[in-house]
């Protein structure tokens, strides 16, 4: 009997130890696991607001630029001069413009839209912009080349080219009633109008190697005005006018298929932005008494949008890379003036 306790005290001390052996193998099993390690929820990035650029145009007859990402206004020349036909600089940095700040006459200037200093380029006794080509239709600005090294412009029916500082000032085609010069993107020609050989304004192109001059349009009762090139240079952009109508066109670098983008017989003074996706420009309302503001729209004439409503000119589109300017209070005559030496006189 005692030998059958005896078995059984040791079966159940066995057991027990069986269960004991047996739990510490369950508990990385069950209680004692490793709990599954809480990833904190990454923090949402915003979303960037495209930031649209800047388009520097004429209002009241001074310059401003409109920021395209929240419609503000600043005011970049100030006093009694007048300025016409703005030109920003590829970079967008700076912009070039005709003013008759030095004097009664005009002649063509450079702001620098990062720290507003002007600049004097030419220093002629005579006008450089005669009463017909202060003409919203033709808008003869002075342009840029594609690398920012050179300005080209009209004087007198000449074709003038400068270096970016006003220096080294020359002569590039004389003696063909020429306005509204535009190197094309690679520099080899400049696109320019005339008139002539007609009673309108036409598009000729001249080639600077061989000095060859090609006539790319031939209305007889249409005049072009404010024509320019696409940045990939596969189109220019123009106005056509005739009377109270004007309307813009896109064609081939020569003239070719035309495309009326405008149906309001009240728009001029195109200019590409947005690497060529949209074009800007001014235009008329539909009454009579409606001023010239500014507009943008798709580059095939679609989704037309205004952009001021109190006036505006000869928009020229400008990219990010330029802050808005401060605006300026300075006397009449721009200070401080780097002078360059003449252009002509």
């Amino acid at each position: 009997m005692n030998n059958f306790k005896n078995a059984v005290k040791n079966f159940s001390q066995i057991a027990l130890a069986a269960l004991v052996v047996a739990g510490f193998i369950a508990l990385p099993l069950t209680g004692c696991r490793h709990k599954k390690e809480q990833v904190a929820a990454p923090t949402p990035t915003p979303t960037p607001v495209p930031v649209l650029g800047n388009v520097v145009f004429v209002q009241g007859g001074h310059l401003v630029e409109f920021n395209l990402s929240n419609s503000q206004i600043t005011p970049l020349t100030s006093g009694k001069s007048t300025e016409w036909f703005p030109s920003v600089s590829p970079k967008g940095d700076e912009v070039l413009y005709w003013s008759n700040a030095d004097a009664t006459v005009y002649n063509l200037w450079k702001l620098n839209l990062i720290n507003s200093q002007r600049t004097q380029l030419t220093f002629n006794d005579t006008d450089g912009l005669h009463s017909n080509e202060k003409n919203l239709l033709l808008n003869t600005a002075a342009a840029w080349s594609n690398d920012g090294k050179s300005i080209i412009y009209a004087q007198d029916g000449d074709i003038w080219s400068i270096d970016a500082d006003g220096y080294n000032p020359r002569t590039i085609l004389a003696g063909h009633s020429a306005l509204c010069p535009n190197f094309s993107p690679d520099g080899k020609s400049v696109l320019y109008l005339s008139n002539a050989n007609d009673t309108v304004y036409n598009l000729y192109v001249f080639t600077q190697s061989d000095k060859t001059i090609k006539k790319i349009t031939n209305y007889t009762d249409w005049s072009v005005g404010s024509p320019s090139y696409s940045t990939d240079g596969t189109k220019i952009l123009f106005n056509l006018y005739r009377g109270d109508v004007t309307q813009l066109y896109t064609a081939k670098t020569d003239g070719t298929e035309p495309i009326n983008l405008t149906n309001n017989v009240r728009s001029l003074s195109p200019r590409f932005g947005q690497g060529d996706k949209k074009v800007y420009y001014s235009a008329y309302g539909a009454g009579e008494d409606s001023g010239l503001n500014i507009y943008v729209m798709s580059s095939n004439g679609t989704d037309v949008k205004e952009l001021t409503t109190n006036g505006g000119a000869s928009p020229s589109w400008a990219t990010t890379i330029a802050p808005v300017a401060a605006a300026i209070t300075a006397a009449p005559t721009p200070l401080p003036v780097t002078v360059a030496k003449p252009a002509h006189k």
